[in-house]
């Protein structure tokens, strides 16, 4: 079987590191060697075949792009890419990959300071189809009481930067059910970053999918999400339009709910 997803080269900034002995993001999570980096990596391939037949037709976001390692891949097979963090160390890493692989269909934004009114009077003069929300939305909000309206609310921000028609594909983690189980035994036996966790809220999150007592200690992180709820959530939106079940994440394909008059 063909894949689509393009290996981007390695990039750092001097002096800056990410985790331990690892220079970026990318380096953590999606570069190094083993079966580890390939699960974390395949959410990446699973998008851009949800997106086969949008190949070279239309322009798309990558919202949350971290240090670019997915920017390649976007640039090969879409006409304009832009790819917005709001970390400056991120897109400054971005801006070298760019930069090593030679691509001119791409633009880089910071949206540190930037509203989202703001990104889209960046891009105003170009229509956008995609926009791709990977690995993102499991961070969005302040507080645990909020976290999912905070998520949406987010969801529904970005849907203005993309044309009436246009798809916002998500991915996101399992952090329950028997998965969840399997991931906390793998990033244990690969010595992987892992926030802590009671053997009890393990169990309850793992057999019961309820997350009712670790969302109260959520802090921005992984554990104490739940793509259920989530899920729940968009449905009353949005049009989930595809939805694909991966071994460690999620991946949706949504579209904005047309208003029948």
């Amino acid at each position: 079987m063909k894949q689509y997803l393009i290996q981007p080269p390695s990039a750092s900034l001097e002096g800056i590191g990410y985790l331990d002995e690892y220079h970026t993001y990318s380096e953590y999570n999606y570069l190094r060697p083993g079966i580890a980096s390939y699960i974390k990596r395949r959410h990446f391939e699973i998008c851009l075949r949800l997106t086969l037949k949008y190949f070279h037709k239309v322009n798309v976001i990558d919202f949350g792009c971290a240090d670019g390692y997915f920017i390649p891949s976007l640039a090969r097979y879409f006409n304009n890419v832009v790819a917005v963090d709001i970390s400056p160390n991120f897109i400054r890493i971005a801006h070298e990959i760019v930069d090593k692989t030679d691509i001119h269909n791409v633009d880089l934004i910071c949206n540190e300071d930037l509203t989202i009114d703001e990104i889209a009077t960046k891009l105003s003069g170009e229509q956008y189809h995609i926009l791709f929300l990977l690995e993102v939305l499991e961070h969005i909000g302040d507080e645990p009481d909020s976290m999912y309206e905070s998520k949406i609310d987010l969801l529904k921000q970005v849907s203005t930067l993309i044309d009436e028609d246009g798809i916002i594909v998500i991915s996101v983690p399992k952090m329950v059910g028997i998965t969840f189980l399997f991931q906390r035994v793998g990033l244990t036996i690969f010595r992987m970053k892992r926030e802590r966790i009671s053997l009890k809220d393990l169990i309850k999150a793992s057999i019961f999918n309820d997350t009712s007592n670790i969302e109260k200690k959520w802090d921005g992180g992984h554990v104490g999400f739940n793509y259920k709820k989530l899920e729940k959530c968009i449905r009353n939106e949005f049009d989930i339009l595809q939805k694909r079940n991966d071994l460690f994440q999620i991946i949706y394909v949504i579209g904005k709910r047309k208003v029948i008059h």
